[in-house]
């Protein structure tokens, strides 16, 4: 029965958006519930002259800012886990704060600064040089952006690998007589060689369906990609009416990929036992002493932070801070005004998207957290049968875009009409947060479910505890700083996400994501900047909640 339930709740929300999506590829009109089968969807999809462009670009895009994202955060991980560069713990943080900051605010912070017209780097550097310097819109840009946006994450999967690793076996590439860069080929590389294969994987599942860089950088340019040709049948296709059965075609092929390479990541961390370099031998990581070059690389490490932190944020800060757009000089400061923030909490749009995003993110975040709760006991703890069933149903959405949950939920909803009358509210984009942020719930919680041993649950029901009365009154307690943990990063990932609420967007159910989005399109970019920095504080002070659970965690995995 537990299984049969938790399969059915899985059911409904991955299992029928992706039918939907799958029938509505092989319909005339793109509606499933229509009449007639075809594969014209298929041929107009795949036959047209632009596709080849279309996967060329998406395959050059996911691959560049996956190498970009993986090679800085290697380097950076190198030079802070081991070498004595000064100031390790400071810059240490700086690389993590991008994790609070949505990527858009980072596409838009580099379209100011390097739009070709008026880009307030090119403008400062017109009299010296002929031509921009930067340019954002351009496939490289996009590139260079994203990647930068994705080296925290990356960084966090390799850097413990890099803290972790037992000095013994570099000391043994050195006795044997190799140097330097003979060790770290021959050797370490080897050894963190899962991370950075786990690192290169998640981030290009990534790539292959994020939306905000693409869509804020690329659109414009008419540069497109997976997500944003799918959002641009959708919302302006040339006849007028979104062509629904040309998109889930055009879904099908990804889909395809992406889960293929979900697939090969489970498959690799499922090998990653191979590979323990930590064992119950006590040691310290061996620190590379740079010498007279500490300083040098300190000053690398700053300059990485003024283009990847720095820059975007401090024109978003000064353009929210002006009445029209303008380079800042000693002229400029006399234009400093707060009447775009004041406006915002004068304006109902605003207030009502702030409200929208927080009862969003606070019901989306609690149920990820209970169903991927349950999930993650089912497939640890339990004996239930019919578990791998339910982790696979998990994992599935981990490798759908955002555009495609919100054209699948499209479905769904537009053909339950009046039985789930949900559709163009903020529901629907509950919905839509719950099937994307699943796989990661269980995911996160299932890891603190492994550390739980079984010897305690066994001592509870040896007292005469009943299956539920042990799980609340002995596996809960134990792991619910951890589930708290989830809650956290589920909400603040659902006040930064765009290209599902983007595609679910009506009349009355716009979030702030949105109405960041609809200001820049719109050209009101003072505006759009006050809007993104207020976002800004509200995913940091969730990220703050979210260091402080995660020292509640530790602690209570300690005692």
């Amino acid at each position: 029965m537990p299984t049969l339930a938790l399969g059915a709740i899985l059911a409904y929300l991955v299992v029928a958006p992706l039918a939907a999506l799958i029938i509505s590829s092989l319909r005339p009109t793109g509606f499933p519930l229509d009449d007639g089968w075809t594969l014209g969807n298929y041929a107009k999809a795949y036959g047209n002259v632009e596709f080849l462009s279309l996967l060329s670009n998406t395959v050059v895009f996911a691959v560049g800012a996956t190498a970009v994202a993986v090679s800085t955060a290697l380097l950076l991980a190198w030079v802070l886990e081991r070498t004595d560069v000064p100031g390790r713990v400071l810059f240490r943080i700086m690389v993590l704060i991008p994790i609070a900051i949505p990527p858009l605010l980072l596409a838009l912070g580099w379209a100011l600064l390097g739009n070709p017209r008026n880009g307030l780097i090119n403008q400062m550097l017109r009299p010296f040089i002929d031509g921009p310097l930067l340019n954002p819109y351009t496939m490289t840009g996009m590139i260079l952006i994203q990647g930068l946006s994705l080296v925290p994450t990356a960084f966090l999967i390799i850097a413990p690998t890099l803290r972790n690793l037992d000095p013994s076996l570099e000391e043994a590439a050195r006795t044997c007589g190799a140097g330097f860069l003979k060790t770290v080929t021959r050797t370490v590389l080897p050894m963190i060689a899962p991370a950075l294969a786990t690192a290169g994987i998640i981030i290009l599942i990534a790539c292959f369906v994020l939306f905000d860089i693409p869509g804020a950088l690329g659109m414009p340019s008419r540069i497109y990609v997976l997500s944003t040709r799918v959002f641009y049948l959708m919302n302006n296709s040339p006849t007028g009416a979104p062509l629904y059965g040309e998109v889930s075609a055009l879904a099908m092929l990804f889909l395809v990929m992406l889960l293929a390479m979900g697939w090969a990541y489970r498959r690799m961390t499922a090998q990653s036992r191979r590979f323990v370099t930590v064992t119950g031998k006590a040691f310290r990581p061996r620190m590379y002493r740079l010498g007279p070059w500490k300083w040098a690389v300190a000053g690398l490490l700053g300059l990485y932070v003024l283009v990847a932190l720095l820059l975007p944020l401090g024109v978003l800060a000064w353009m929210s801070l002006l009445p029209y757009p303008t380079a800042p000089t000693m002229d400029s400061l006399s234009l400093l005004t707060l009447e775009n923030h004041a406006g915002l909490f004068e304006s109902d749009a605003f207030v009502g998207s702030v409200g929208n995003s927080l009862t969003v993110a606070v019901v989306a975040a609690t149920l990820v957290t209970i169903i991927g709760g349950l999930v993650s006991w089912m497939v640890v703890r339990s004996r239930l049968p019919g578990r791998a069933v339910i982790d696979n149903l998990a994992f599935i959405p981990l490798a759908i875009p955002g555009v495609m949950i919100g054209v699948a939920l499209i479905y769904v909803y537009l053909a339950l009409g009046s039985a789930v009358p949900i559709y163009g509210t903020i529901w629907i984009i509950v919905a839509g947060y719950l099937t994307q942020y699943l796989p990661y719930g269980a995911r996160l919680a299932g890891n603190v479910m492994l550390q739980v041993h079984n010897e305690l649950e066994e001592a509870g029901r040896t007292s005469g505890g009943s299956p539920a009365k042990v799980m609340l009154r002995i596996t809960l307690p134990i792991v619910l700083p951890a589930l708290l943990g989830v809650w956290v990063w589920v909400a603040s990932h659902s006040l930064r996400e765009l290209s599902t609420a983007l595609m679910l967007q009506g009349y009355d159910n716009s979030v702030v994501t949105t109405l960041l989005w609809d200001a820049w399109a719109g050209g009101d970019v003072t505006r759009s900047a006050a809007i993104g920095i207020w976002l800004i504080v509200g995913t940091s002070s969730l990220l703050l909640l979210w260091q402080l659970v995660s020292r509640l965690t530790t602690r209570t995995a300690t005692n």
